[in-house]
């Protein structure tokens, strides 16, 4: 398994040789970073360097500065993780990522605002953020996006297609046995008057089989992260009644999910692409659009365990205050397997004596992966 560093001022060397020891007994961790960057943190941390696989990466003229945005920090960050996304795509082997701080991948002039838009960049795949746990999942219709450019990225076609590469990825292995051969039913509205050519698009996708053929989840991954009741049994399903299986709630973008138009028109758009998505189905996968303000309530938490948001915050917000701690985040829909913690940097308390570094979303990367 391949490790990038992350960014080196960060909390991500301490999480390494804290937990290397636990890890390796796991699996075999291969860290893509230089000895001597190492072995400056481990003086740092009055930390030992345990017995380790190191792929070298060139460290000359590279120092750490605690807490600090850097543009050397930055590119020793994006040098180490693309060497392991090469590793990790040569070796067929999984890809964990440590967090990078985006600022410094700025000064350093990476055009990528992440990891996610570098792996998309690079396998040309549209990757898909899923975060959370075994309890509750959130995947991201748009991620890292300014607020501003939301609204206008909600149309009929990005938010099918969204959709539909989500359900072919992910959700299709619970539902392998459904068969999909209805023709989409499309409304022609005045907000969406291409409606031919978006049918004709999606019915496309529709007869290609390659995607989950080349999906790096397998049903044993996917289980680890959703347990067995997502869906009682295949052969109890009663695709009639809707009652045997959790479905997925779509939330919508405005207050109120609009308010039928009152507080905006983007949630009429989500309500179009949830009945897209069911009436090939053959059967209500996709609720909502439901209020972002209430849509993580207790009671939707028992009804609901995955969640698609429009934006970032909308969704990561409420899925950190509840699992900050043990949340991952998996890239879904590339040839390689990508995990990595559901957290930053940690500038505030990089090499600090009295930090109380939580480990656990680092662990559970791995566990992930490999406890299946």
């Amino acid at each position: 398994m391949y490790i990038s560093c992350g960014d080196i001022n960060g909390i991500s060397l301490e999480l390494i040789l804290r937990n290397h020891d636990k890890i390796s007994k796991w699996c075999k961790p291969i860290y893509c970073l230089s000895y001597e960057i190492l072995n400056k943190a481990a003086k740092l941390l009055n930390l030992p360097i345990p017995n380790m696989h190191l792929e070298e990466l060139d460290s000359k003229g590279i120092d750490i500065t605690p807490g600090v945005a850097s543009k050397e920090s930055g590119e020793y960050s994006f040098k180490s993780f693309e060497l392991a996304t090469t590793l990790s795509q040569k070796h067929n082997a999984p890809l964990v990522t440590l967090p990078i701080n985006k600022y410094a991948w700025n000064l350093a002039g990476i055009k990528y605002a992440g990891h996610t838009e570098y792996l998309r960049d690079r396998f040309k795949k549209e990757a898909i953020m899923l975060l959370g746990n075994e309890n509750m999942q959130v995947a991201l219709f748009t991620d890292h996006v300014p607020l501003e450019s939301v609204p206008k990225m909600i149309t009929l076609e990005k938010l099918s297609d969204f959709l539909q590469t989500f359900y072919e990825c992910y959700l299709s292995r619970f539902y392998k046995d459904i068969k999909q051969e209805t023709p989409i039913k499309i409304t022609e509205s005045k907000e969406n008057p291409n409606i031919d050519s978006i049918k004709s698009h999606l019915e496309s996708k529709e007869k290609s089989d390659n995607v989950l053929k080349k999906a790096a989840l397998n049903p044993k991954m996917v289980s680890r992260l959703l347990d067995s009741d997502f869906i009682e049994s295949k052969k109890d399903v009663n695709i009639e009644s809707k009652t045997h299986f959790r479905q997925v709630a779509i939330l919508g973008l405005n207050p109120h999910a609009g308010d039928n138009g009152v507080l905006g028109t983007q949630d009429f758009i989500i309500k179009d692409c949830i009945d897209i998505m069911n009436a090939r189905l053959k059967f209500d996968l996709f609720v909502g659009p439901l209020p972002p303000d209430c849509a993580f309530i207790p009671a939707n938490r028992k009804k609901y365990k995955i969640f698609v948001a429009m934006y970032h915050d909308s969704g990561l917000a409420p899925l950190k205050a509840l699992y900050f701690d043990n949340s991952i985040n998996v890239s879904l829909n590339l040839p390689i397997l990508r995990v990595s913690p559901d957290h930053g940097t940690g500038y505030d308390i990089a090499y600090k004596k009295d930090s109380n570094l939580n480990s656990q979303s680092y662990l559970e990367c791995f566990r992930f992966v490999v406890v299946r």
